[in-house]
């Protein structure tokens, strides 16, 4: 028999799993806080195309989200890139593409060089993470690689990505970088392929949406759920001034939020709400007249640049396309931090300092426009020992259950992800 199902949050694994319970015929309704469906791959329009807030790519290894593309219509409209990178280190900018680019890596002692890319080529062949659980990310690599390559590499990446938390990090959360990266380049290691979705990947929630809507669910934006209750075997959720009655609710949002509108878990699911801690995402998106450089995406080792990656989308996107070149700045903080809650000229006057380290030829008067994102909750730290404190999907409340970025694991939040949880949510909801 159909269920009224709520599902909260309108990202890509409430969206997936809202048309695929509705496909499954039962009546379904999507609550969203924002005014626009998509949760962090919501786009807008610059020159009448859509463009992400917060950068996107795909990997030839992502099915689930190849798979779903297929189903909606849209395989043809994902196009295969190419990229070349870059890497900031020493106040030089290195090319970072090819496994050549790696031996001629001069930060680098020429041994260090080697067991680098080992290492890497290595990850891909680990079937067995176990191991990897209990150390830290750091311990693994200068392990596996030597101190050398941890030390000018990967700490200052991992301070930049993690903060307070990088040396908590666990060790299945880098080697899972390193084996998606590796699956890009297939039997040609020198070549990696990024695949973009014509006009965004606005374009798939898009569509997701329109599916459910043929399907008969509902969409509703602009509505924050501020409570849930369960009286008997049904669900009531506020929202706006209004409530509605449901048979079950799919929450996915942060597990913090879950508790923030239903306080009745026990202590030990509660527990593990709470503990799931995340870092906030400030992402700064440039409308520029130039190019900075010829690469597509360029790692920040330094500590002294207030981001972590400079993205040059318009390297895999004509820039005519958009009439102006769109770079990303990314920086990954702690919401308590000043900079988070910093007003936007603060964060851009920053953000406009490291450029002009990293690219001297920059220049403000060359920027055209600017937008910044602010995500709290960006990236669950993946600390030691992760598994054990991860919520079920099924909470222990008969008829709610959770989806979320902090369930993904071994590998780590994106959009191919958000997408299989949504479907494996939509299944065992349906049971």
């Amino acid at each position: 028999m159909p269920d009224k199902i709520a599902v909260i949050g309108a990202g890509i694994t409430g969206l997936t799993a809202a048309y695929c319970l509705a496909k499954k015929g039962h009546d379904v309704s999507v609550f969203e806080a924002a005014e626009y469906s998509g949760g962090i791959a919501v786009s807008h329009i610059i020159n009448g195309v859509g463009i992400e807030d917060i950068y996107h790519h795909i990997f030839t290894s992502d099915e689930y989200l190849l798979q779903l593309s297929e189903e909606l219509g849209l395989i043809n409209e994902i196009e295969w890139i190419e990229p070349s990178d870059g890497f900031y280190s020493d106040s030089v900018l290195y090319p970072f593409t090819s496994p050549m680019d790696l031996l001629k890596f001069k930060p680098l002692p020429f041994l260090s060089r080697v067991l680098m890319g080992l290492l890497v080529l290595r990850s891909r062949y680990v079937k067995n993470y176990n191991n990897l659980e209990n150390m830290s990310a750091g311990e693994w690599i200068s392990k596996m690689a030597g101190r050398k390559v941890y030390e000018k590499v990967w700490k200052p990446l991992l301070k930049a990505k993690f903060d307070t938390d990088a040396d908590n990090v666990a060790a299945v959360w880098i080697w899972n970088k390193f084996k998606l990266r590796g699956s890009t380049r297939g039997k040609n290691i020198s070549k990696e392929l990024l695949g973009y979705m014509r006009g965004s990947f606005g374009v798939l929630t898009k569509k997701l949406g329109e599916r459910l809507n043929d399907c008969g669910g509902k969409l509703l934006v602009n509505a924050a759920v501020s409570k849930i209750e369960k009286n008997s075997d049904v669900f009531k959720i506020f929202y706006k001034n209004e409530s509605g009655e449901f048979d079950k609710v799919l929450f996915t949002a942060a597990p913090q939020l879950l508790l923030s509108v239903f306080d009745k878990f026990n202590g030990d699911y509660a527990k593990k709400l709470s503990s799931i801690k995340y870092k906030a995402n400030i992402c700064m998106l440039i409308q520029i007249k130039k190019p900075l450089s010829k690469y597509y995406w360029t790692t920040v080792a330094s500590e002294n640049i207030p981001f972590v990656a400079v993205i040059e989308h318009t390297n895999i996107q004509p820039k005519n396309l958009y009439g102006t070149c769109i770079v990303y700045l990314t920086r990954y903080i702690e919401a308590a931090d000043a900079l988070f809650s910093a007003d936007d000229e603060d964060i851009k006057k920053s953000f406009f300092k490291g450029l002009a380290k990293i690219y001297p030829q920059f220049s403000v008067g060359d920027v055209t426009g600017v937008s910044i994102l602010r995500s709290r909750f960006s990236q669950p730290v993946i600390t030691k020992g992760y598994s054990k404190i991860i919520p079920e999907y099924i909470t222990p409340v008969d008829g709610l259950f959770l989806a979320c970025m902090a369930q993904i694991y071994p590998e780590d939040r994106g959009m191919n992800y958000a997408v299989r949880e949504g479907k494996k949510i939509a299944d065992i909801m349906s049971q």
